[in-house]
């Protein structure tokens, strides 16, 4: 058996490559401005403080915070490129925060 041989000549509008340049372009923005991270509690400021320091003691590796989000305050832990990474994280945190879930944020 031999292989045909030939020749295949694709006509394409010059807008494409534009179109595609600008669509790599707002991929590298959003990957830049996206991250994720996990929520671990919502509500009041004193159990909020509480959550913080327990976080902070037992995983002093991860880096949380608290951010008020009217009228109520949230304790966030890591910050995360990578969904698979904070999945991972999200697992060894739920072990002592049951309600932990994973959270998709943009940097403003």
């Amino acid at each position: 058996m031999t292989a045909q041989e030939g020749a295949i000549t694709i006509i394409q509008d010059l807008k494409i490559d534009s179109l595609l340049n600008k669509k790599i372009e707002l991929d590298r923005k959003r990957f830049a401005n996206e991250y994720f991270t996990l929520q671990l509690y919502y509500g009041n400021l004193s159990k909020a403080k509480e959550i913080l320091e327990v976080v902070r003691e037992k995983f002093s590796d991860i880096p949380a915070e608290i951010n008020y989000d009217n009228p109520n305050y949230k304790v966030q832990a890591g910050r995360f490129k990578n969904k698979i990474n904070g999945l991972k994280t999200l697992d060894t945190l739920k072990q002592i925060f049951p309600s932990a879930f994973l959270l998709k944020k943009k940097t403003i």
